[in-house]
């Protein structure tokens, strides 16, 4: 047991209900903080939305034929003791956190708030991982509210690290002028909202796999407010005009496979949900994407 057991607590309830195995190679960690949340306050109240909405499911794949989330039997490491009000702190807890958990299998965090993801994937630095990020804003502004590192900044820190890490967004469709200059002068590719009006989910998915190729790991990062409002009501910023449930998931489907290191799902806020609609959404993404993953490496191995 390393120093990140000293950041992780247990959960008042286990991802799924699932008494997952300690030799599962899906590890469930979740990371309920929100101190840099800007407008609607609650995504520190998302890990237990999403694990009691998975235990509400049935555990199949919507793509995947005969592969259930028994088989996979992700164990729930608990939670990570964040600092309130400290996002560096924060971070540095879900860094070691992650590279903990790492060592026995693949992370798939809870948040929080999205700025989350940049602990998560400096403690995957060695993979090197190409980020797939799911969401309706950049998160490229250099500085919001006062604060260079909250869940509007985190990915200009992120393009600031060296090597910069190969970055593809899908579901932009919010964004300051600041921003999208940057990111037109940065390496990222966007496949923006309207991509998936002009050219079709499987058609931008398939392009996005493509880009995908020549990276030898691979993060997935899902902010909940990359699905229309009609879908997932309850986020820290819903933004109209969003993608479907299809949309994200014909893309997850396409593009997870047994390079992924790592994944997370954000920005769910329980207090502005509506009949838990966007935590079962957010269960059913982690759902989808362990049971890819799971279906692509155990044929690898088979």
């Amino acid at each position: 047991m390393g120093l990140g057991a000293l950041y992780i607590t247990q959960a008042s309830r286990r991802f799924a209900g699932i008494e997952g195995s300690e030799k599962s190679r899906y590890r469930i960690l979740g990371v309920p903080f929100d101190s840099s949340t800007s407008y609607r306050p609650g995504t520190r109240f998302g890990p237990d939305a999403i694990r009691q909405a998975a235990a509400a499911l049935e555990s199949n794949s919507y793509f995947i034929k005969d592969v259930y989330l028994e088989d996979a039997a992700p164990f729930d490491e608990g939670d990570v003791v964040v600092s309130i009000g400290d996002v560096s702190e924060t971070l540095a807890r879900v860094e070691r956190a992650v590279e903990e958990v790492a060592a026995r299998g693949v992370p798939i965090l809870l948040g929080g708030e999205h700025t989350i993801t940049l602990g998560a994937l400096r403690a995957l630095s060695r993979a090197r991982p190409c980020l797939v990020v799911f969401d309706a804003h950049l998160d490229f502004r250099d500085e919001y509210l006062g604060l260079r590192l909250g869940h509007a900044t985190f990915m200009r820190r992120l393009l600031e690290t060296s090597p910069p890490p190969k970055v593809i967004y899908v579901g932009a469709r919010a964004f300051s002028r600041e921003e999208v200059e940057a990111v037109r002068r940065s390496s990222i590719t966007v496949r923006w909202a309207q991509d998936f009006v002009s050219l079709g989910p499987v058609n931008v998915a398939s392009g996005i796999a493509s880009e995908l190729s020549r990276c030898e790991s691979l993060y997935v990062s899902v902010d909940m407010d990359v699905f229309d409002p009609a879908y997932a009501p309850g986020v820290g910023n819903p933004e109209p005009l969003g993608l479907t449930p299809m949309d994200v998931l014909t893309v997850i489907n396409r593009v997870v496979d047994e390079r992924l290191v790592g994944a997370d799902v954000v920005e769910v806020s329980p207090p502005y949900d509506v009949g838990g609609s966007t935590s079962a959404l957010a269960a059913k993404v982690v759902l989808e994407i362990v049971l890819k993953h799971y279906a692509t490496a155990s044929r690898r191995q088979g």
